[in-house]
């Protein structure tokens, strides 16, 4: 999604990227079969950035019948409203019977997962097609 002065952007519903602001969040999404990635690049703090964050991740739990990876190997901070997103979307993703993971958390990012005890409730993983792998795994066969 890419997200212009807090709106969604239909360019990013299509797979593209958006940043906000100069030193802003950037987002953009792919997909690898039923999975969306989610590649995020900047801080997910309180305001603007925190709200854009929010807003895409809540609307893929709501509406993504597959698993969401979240990349975050370029966030470079995050905060509780953050966290709280990550928190909220592993819920609505679970009760929906699909699932939240974590791609390559790095540096304050990481601490920030293992204070909160997050690194312990969600599946983190360093290699991208292991994760992407992970979500097949768990899916029963028909």
């Amino acid at each position: 999604m890419k997200y212009v002065d807090g709106k969604v952007d239909d360019d990013l519903r299509r797979g593209g990227s958006r940043q906000e602001g100069g030193m802003g969040l950037q987002i953009s999404l792919r997909k690898s079969g039923d999975v969306t990635i989610v590649d995020v690049r900047g801080p997910i703090t309180s305001g603007p950035t925190g709200d854009s964050f929010s807003a895409e991740i809540r609307r893929l739990a709501e509406s993504t019948p597959g698993g969401v990876l979240i990349n975050l190997a370029e966030v470079t901070q995050m905060d509780s409203s953050g966290i709280g997103v990550l928190v909220q979307s592993y819920v609505i993703l679970t009760r929906g019977g699909s699932s939240l993971k974590l791609l390559n958390p790095t540096g304050r990012v990481r601490e920030v997962l293992e204070v909160t005890r997050l690194s312990t409730a969600l599946a983190i993983y360093a290699d991208e097609a292991r994760a992407v792998a992970s979500f097949r795994a768990a899916t029963p066969d028909a």
